[in-house]
């Protein structure tokens, strides 16, 4: 009996309007932001170490990473693997995973410019593992999904944020700037309770007769700089914080940045979930 939740089209209804950012589709944001974005990932490691470890790789194994990025997970999953295929709608952000490459001294990645949704299947042979890290930001997401399992020999793992806070409130603090509010911390409208898009991603799963199995992360980085103005500027770019927002963006950072050694440091917390499954039989058609 069909589940009484369409996953599917609650997924599309509460995605709608989430592929495009101040005008620009997500290919241009990317661009713009793929310099600063490489530099924020390649700062830490650790967690891209940590989560490359749970794939259990071999060196004779094959990986398609979707939506790859500057390479965060395809730089230390190709020390590991046999070679890994490297997708990604963005010029820029394959640009700096080619000079991140030849800065490692790897030749194992094969980057493809293209988005997941505009790929087709011949286009691709199979690869041992299928992974995407927050990247599926797609409208069909069945389609998506049904494309992964298609291309894994031995499994998918999907890393997704569990929810809107992974930026330690940094998301309703730019919420409400854009929303037209005075923008004061603590001031925010709460927004309406619904299901996390991983919980989504999992029941469509099992609608589509794939029982994956889900793992609940906490992540814990730090954040250096040298002074409030640069953590300022940086998240200013990265997040496109109108002008007049600044001060406010300042005292929210302020709020959140601790002294060391170092300088400043800004200490981060997000939880994060791994949804992943063997592959067995193939789904009936």
């Amino acid at each position: 009996m069909p589940g009484i939740i369409n996953w599917d089209e609650l997924w599309k209804a509460t995605h709608a309007n989430g592929f495009g950012h101040h005008g620009k589709d997500l290919a241009a944001h990317w661009d713009s932001r793929a310099e600063l974005f490489n530099k924020r990932v390649m700062k830490n490691r650790e967690r891209s170490e940590s989560q490359v470890a749970f794939l259990g790789l071999s060196s004779s194994e094959t990986v398609l990473d979707v939506g790859a990025g500057t390479g965060r997970l395809a730089l230390p999953m190709a020390r590991r693997a046999k070679s890994v295929t490297a997708l990604d709608q963005s010029a820029g952000m394959l640009s700096c995973l080619r000079e991140n490459m030849a800065a490692e001294g790897l030749e194992n990645i094969r980057c493809i410019h293209r988005s997941w949704q505009a790929v087709s299947l011949d286009e691709l042979e199979p690869h041992d593992v299928v992974l995407s890290s927050n990247s599926l930001g797609v409208y069909d997401l069945r389609e998506a999904l049904a494309k992964m399992d298609s291309l894994a020999k031995r499994a998918v793992y999907i890393f997704t944020f569990v929810d809107g806070k992974r930026d330690d409130g940094l998301r309703d603090f730019l919420r409400s700037s854009k929303d037209g509010r005075d923008g004061e911390l603590g001031r925010h409208k709460k927004q309406k309770a619904g299901p996390a898009g991983y919980l989504m991603m999992y029941n469509l799963l099992a609608d589509m007769g794939i029982l994956a199995d889900i793992r609940i992360m906490q992540w814990h980085s730090t954040e250096h700089f040298s002074s409030l103005d640069e953590a300022v500027a940086e998240w200013k770019q990265m997040y496109e914080v109108p002008a007049e927002k600044e001060p406010d963006l300042r005292e929210f950072i302020s709020q959140r940045l601790v002294e060391d050694e170092s300088g400043l440091s800004m200490h981060r917390h997000h939880k994060q979930a791994l949804i992943s499954w063997q592959k067995g039989e193939p789904l009936p058609t």
